[in-house]
């Protein structure tokens, strides 16, 4: 008795493991794009220098409260900086680790795209997202700071993939959408905002109120959204209460959302420049893109976070090209999806072999590229360029280059004394490369109730400070002469503009 013959059953593990092979090969291209030199240069004195220092006084200190400058420190929340701090704890204090967090979420991005794209799209929009990516100027350069604007992105890509999941009543999503926003606030507070928009507009359009979206998932990822971000906001206002929300939720939320600080003046298209310099080609296809996307209900997600993203730091006041950094995921799948259809489309109608089709592709692909890399150089250096108070700076390289070679040997205790009364700079790289407490001085400061900086500006007197042990100092060589009478300087070392030595009371 014969039996009968099976039949064929589609291999469904097969596509799971092609794409898991393809993101993991997408993953590591990534990180020979985004890892190597990440430590060749000195942090930047500004927020790379801020962050990197708080994340090394976590060191043998408390990781609860982040401090700078050895003070509690509550400007962002603190998983930037412990993430740094691991891996200051695990390989050593150095620009490349400072770096690090920020490049790794950079190539998790990649990563977290190219799967979702595969599974939802194809393999062709999985591959287009990549390529566009890993060439989009401004990515690239947020990447390779050791800021905390990517893992923010990386946050707001999750979620915005989880929203995109729910469009397509997929409700497991909504454990991708409070997971990426837990992320992207205790890495970056208020500017996770622009997920709570985002939500509640493709909600009301989608018309999501009903239970048929609000079920256990959504209550169940909302539950553990408020284990992970509600214990350390808790901490901090339970010790240290209206200091805390000052800071956290005053000068650095509400006072940038309604004034330009710190030099940074701009217009409100400034971000439309940015993209245009920063995204070219990519943003030039962008408009027809969105317009596309918004008609989809799975892609509408990702339509609706970029124009949030773009009007809601638009309407900002202090504005600076990092602060846009989470548009980019979300312009390489708007992209990706609108470029990957047109060219099935353009394919269907042209008698060509997949070989000869792609290469085409291919080349035009990397001529435009090359064009508007060519175009934007001068525009994309003179906007990603280190600036302090608005204005591009170049001093503090050479101060860097004197700590390390004066602190290669012992120098004497107690803090070290920044003195610069022509202009005022950031010390944020003076505490991380002498890895002590730093306080400027000035013969004359200014009076107790004129506004300050820490960062740049908050002197005390050269005579309070100066005692008779040396004391470090870091001063500009015009002030050498100006020595006051009863102190005795020895110069360590000295550059073009700066000149590091020791100070001390002869009496």
């Amino acid at each position: 008795m014969g039996g009968r013959t099976p039949i064929p059953q589609p291999d469904k593990a097969a596509p799971r493991r092609a794409n898991f092979v393809s993101t993991a090969l997408v993953v590591l291209l990534a990180c020979a794009v985004l890892l190597p030199l990440l430590g060749h240069k000195p942090l930047a004195d500004w927020d790379e220098g801020i962050y990197a220092e708080a994340a090394r006084e976590m060191l043998g200190r408390s990781w609860l409260v982040p401090t700078w400058n050895f003070h509690p420190w509550f400007e962002k929340p603190p998983l930037m900086l412990w993430t740094t701090a691991f891996f200051f704890k695990l390989f050593g204090v150095h620009e490349f680790w400072a770096r690090a967090g920020s490049a790794l979420s950079g190539v998790a991005i990649v990563g977290v795209l190219h799967a979702w794209l595969a599974r939802r799209v194809d393999c062709v929009a999985a591959g287009l997202s990549t390529f566009i990516l890993l060439t989009t100027f401004g990515f690239l350069h947020i990447c390779r700071m050791g800021e905390m604007d990517v893992m923010l992105s990386l946050g707001c890509a999750i979620a915005v993939c989880g929203l995109s999941e729910v469009a397509a009543e997929r409700l497991r999503g909504w454990y991708w959408f409070w997971g990426g926003f837990a992320v992207a606030l205790m890495t970056k507070g208020a500017a996770s905002v622009v997920l709570v928009l985002t939500a509640v507009v493709v909600a009301a359009v989608g018309r999501w109120w009903s239970t048929r979206y609000l079920r256990r998932q959504f209550w169940l990822g909302f539950a553990g959204f408020l284990l992970v971000v509600a214990p350390w906001h808790l901490a901090m206002w339970h010790r240290f209460g209206s200091a805390f929300l000052a800071e956290y939720l005053g000068f650095h939320a509400l006072t940038r959302a309604t004034q330009q600080i710190e030099g940074h003046t701009t217009h409100w298209w400034f971000y439309l420049w940015v993209l245009l310099v920063s995204a070219a080609p990519y943003v030039l296809i962008a408009p027809a893109a969105i317009n596309k996307a918004l008609k989809r209900a799975e892609l509408r997600p990702w339509a609706v976070f970029a124009l949030v993203v773009l009007i809601f730091f638009s309407a900002v006041q202090t504005r600076l090209p990092h602060y846009v950094a989470p548009i980019y995921p979300a312009l390489a799948v708007l992209v990706t999806v609108y470029v990957a259809e047109w060219l099935q489309a353009f394919k269907s109608g042209k008698p060509w072999s997949p070989t000869g089709f792609w290469l085409r592709v291919s080349v035009v692909a990397v001529a435009a590229w090359g064009l508007c890399a060519l175009a934007t150089t001068a525009p994309r250096k003179q906007l990603h360029s280190e600036r302090v108070n608005g204005k591009i700076t170049h001093e503090e390289k050479e101060s860097i280059a004197l700590l390390r070679d004066v602190f290669r040997s012992p120098q004497p205790s107690g803090p070290v004394l920044v003195w610069r009364e022509a202009d005022t700079r950031s010390i944020a790289t003076v505490i991380f490369y002498t890895q002590r407490p730093v306080q400027q001085v000035e013969l004359n400061p200014p009076p107790a109730g004129v506004p300050r900086d820490r960062y740049y500006f908050e002197p005390a007197p050269l005579d309070r400070m100066v005692t008779t042990e040396p004391r470090v100092i870091l001063l500009d060589k015009s002030l050498v002469s100006r020595v006051p009478q009863g102190m005795v300087y020895v110069p360590l070392a000295s550059g073009k503009i700066m000149e590091v030595g020791t100070i001390r009371r002869t009496e």
